[in-house]
């Protein structure tokens, strides 16, 4: 088992783990650091939220050590984790130490960094490494590496691998777990950290375009896979490639449903002409979602076992202003600061983001 070093975390939400819980934990920490990336190519169905506030629970209730890494340019992780004086500080610097700076080694032809560079997100008791609007910059040499990888050229796999590598020294960390924040596209960027990954988790808005996004991943990141391993196979010298690398095979371990809208309360939406037209939308949603199962499988069911692993990991309901005021204090859902309704709010959150967490943990021991 890893010896977890003492650090500074944000305050714990005062949910304690029953000994059932502790156990599931204990076995996925004993198991080895855990690579998971939240994706999906459909922007604006929560995926920051969701990376911020699992991440945060794991940390802050389980005790786990986290490292974030924001591999969206868009930065809205960081943002939204760090507080304004803190990436302010960050972003002035001339050069910013960030996820372009693992990257950025590989396009002068150096090889990987030696180091990663962590900041602590003290609020939500995780590590981060910030994004950068410069990883933009590194799309063509990814995606032209690719191309060398595919046909079996040390240089695509190793540029491949970037994220591979850093999963690799976060492991040298004791870190438990790796988690990717991702940008809404099937780009080059978004391939290299999914062929690093061991997990991938889907976030979904209850929509139709969910619903073809499903389609999307279940057949490019098989082609993906698909490729990268027939130019392992061609490379000259497959022992330079490290086995784990080599070895790895990404699994699916579930979806979460994000409803950032009340459908089918109490009262009506007032952009919507009347009683029967809202009624249409409600049952529309009902009928979208109970497709999301028969989706899941026919289109990701190569990267789970059905019959050891229930997908459906959550669903993160409308919490009102909770999350724009986690936003605005940079801080996750579970302890948000402020009484009134937001103690409600704030349990609600609690028992959401708990549920979700052991559902993950669960899958991750059935795959």
């Amino acid at each position: 088992m890893h010896k977890v070093a003492k650090r500074q975390r944000g305050i714990s939400t005062g949910k304690p783990l029953d000994a059932e819980d502790k156990e599931l934990f204990d076995s996925v920490r004993e198991s080895g650091v855990k690579a998971t990336c939240f994706f999906n190519n459909k922007g604006g169905v929560g995926k920051t939220t969701l990376v911020a506030n699992l991440a945060a629970e794991l940390a802050l209730n389980f005790g786990a050590r986290v490292l974030v890494v924001d591999g969206d340019p868009q930065c809205n992780l960081t943002q939204y984790v760090l507080g304004e004086d803190e990436w302010i500080d960050i972003y002035s610097a001339n050069d910013p130490t960030s996820v372009y700076s693992v990257i950025r080694p590989l396009s002068l032809g150096k090889g990987y960094g030696t180091s990663l560079p962590i900041v602590k997100a003290g609020n939500f008791g995780f590590d981060i490494i910030v994004g950068d609007p410069r990883l933009a910059l590194q799309e063509d040499l990814l995606a032209q590496d690719w191309r060398d990888a595919k046909a079996g050229g040390m240089r695509g796999i190793r540029t491949t691998f970037v994220f591979a590598d850093v999963v690799g020294k976060a492991k040298e960390m004791n870190y438990d777990f790796v988690f990717f924040d991702m940008g809404p596209s099937l780009g080059a960027i978004n391939r290299s950290i999914l062929l690093a990954m061991d997990y991938f988790v889907v976030p979904m808005a209850i929509d139709i375009f969910s619903l073809w996004a499903i389609r999307n991943i279940g057949t490019t990141v098989g082609v993906w896979q698909r490729e990268l391993k027939t130019g392992i196979s061609l490379s000259e010298d497959p022992s330079e490639i490290p086995a784990a690398d080599q070895a790895r095979s990404l699994r699916f371990v579930g979806y979460v449903t994000q409803q950032h809208k009340e459908r089918g309360g109490s009262e009506p939406d007032p952009a919507e002409e009347n009683e029967a037209t809202r009624k249409r939308i409600v049952q529309a949603y009902q009928d979208i979602s109970q497709n999301f199962p028969a989706e899941i499988s026919a289109h990701l069911g190569k990267f789970f076992d059905a019959k050891k692993v229930d997908p459906h990991l959550g669903d993160i309901r409308h919490l009102g202003s909770l999350a724009p005021r986690s936003q605005s204090q940079h801080a996750p859902m579970i302890s948000v600061r402020g009484t009134g309704s937001y103690t409600q709010l704030r349990k609600q959150a609690r028992d959401i983001y708990r549920g979700i967490a052991i559902r993950y943990l669960e899958n991750v021991v059935a795959t």
